[in-house]
């Protein structure tokens, strides 16, 4: 089955209004606004904290996932407000930063009110091994942001595996920062994670660059790297899978990395396929693969369901 055949085209996206603007169901409204309003972050990282505590057995407080939650929101919507102010090249910019551009006064005043209960769970609720170890991730975050954002000569670096660390060791600090068990099978299980994330910016930066001049995109579609990367991720979660099998938690976080791995590598299959049989038109829109790889990391969510131990 092609998983891209129904989805909105780049086509239709240009012949009409811009797909924020375009009337929608409510079903299909859900997924567009979850990523434009900067929510698809802080779900991934709430759940995979949660999924990484839970594969170790470790308890973490509720006020430290909401402090996750809250500050890798605080975290993409500044970035996405700096990146259309940066000057950037019209051709880099997508509907997220459009969106954000648009409405920038009520989510700079929904940010400013949103600092007040993190700062408070920071200081008077987050435990204080997890504040420590938050500490040193803010601080790599903001070097990043320096980097990327302030008029400093630019340094050639590989932004998406810098995201893609900075943002698993933020979903791991909860259980990291919990004493009393060994810490050996959450860095395996880390490491997995971090390359899914590098996984999904690599995805999208080949997804959301298919309306690049044609030969651009065809030299893309015969370098199959997130293909690849995806399978390599494949067999590393599989063999975690079967040395795993004594531990229920462990076993499903592995699953849940071996699925969305997987997933990509189905997504990315059918979206070569589609750009090179069919024209730019037809593809699917850079939004509509921008929501698709954001979801298939949703993967955990499987695990609430009561499967028999």
């Amino acid at each position: 089955m092609d998983l891209v055949a129904s989805l909105p085209t780049a086509g239709e996206k240009r012949a009409g209004e811009k797909p924020e603007d375009k009337p929608r169901s409510l079903l299909a409204s859900i997924p567009v606004y979850w990523h434009l309003l900067s929510l698809d972050a802080p779900t991934v990282a709430v759940l995979w904290a949660w999924t990484l505590a839970r594969a170790v057995g470790a308890e973490i407080a509720g006020s430290t996932l909401a402090v996750l939650g809250l500050g890798t929101w605080l975290l993409y919507v500044a970035d996405r407000l700096l990146d259309g102010r940066s000057g950037a090249p019209p051709r880099d910019l997508r509907e997220r930063h459009h969106f954000h551009a648009r409405h920038r006064r009520p989510l700079l005043l929904t940010a400013i009110v949103t600092v007040v209960p993190l700062v408070w769970l920071i200081v008077a609720r987050m435990p204080a091994p997890a504040r420590r170890e938050d500490v040193w991730i803010f601080a790599v975050a903001m070097v990043y942001f320096a980097i990327v954002h302030l008029p400093f000569p630019r340094i050639r670096f590989p932004r998406e595996l810098v995201v893609a660390t900075v943002f698993a060791s933020a979903c791991a600090v909860p259980a990291w920062s919990v004493a009393g068990y060994a810490h050996t099978d959450l860095a395996v299980l880390v490491t997995i994670f971090a390359a899914l994330c590098w996984l999904n910016c690599t995805a999208i930066h080949a997804w959301e660059s298919q309306d690049a001049p044609k030969t651009q995109a065809h030299t893309a579609s015969r370098k199959p790297v997130v293909a690849l990367l995806a399978l390599a991720i494949a067999v590393a979660s599989g063999a975690v899978l079967l040395a795993a099998l004594h531990n229920f938690g462990e076993l499903c976080v592995a699953a849940a990395l071996f699925a969305s791995a997987m997933l990509f590598f189905a997504l990315d299959r059918d979206f070569r396929r589609s750009l090179k049989r069919a024209e730019a038109e037809a593809l699917p829109s850079p939004l509509a693969m921008r929501v698709l790889a954001d979801a298939i990391l949703l993967t955990p969510l499987l695990l609430l369901i009561p499967w028999p131990r």
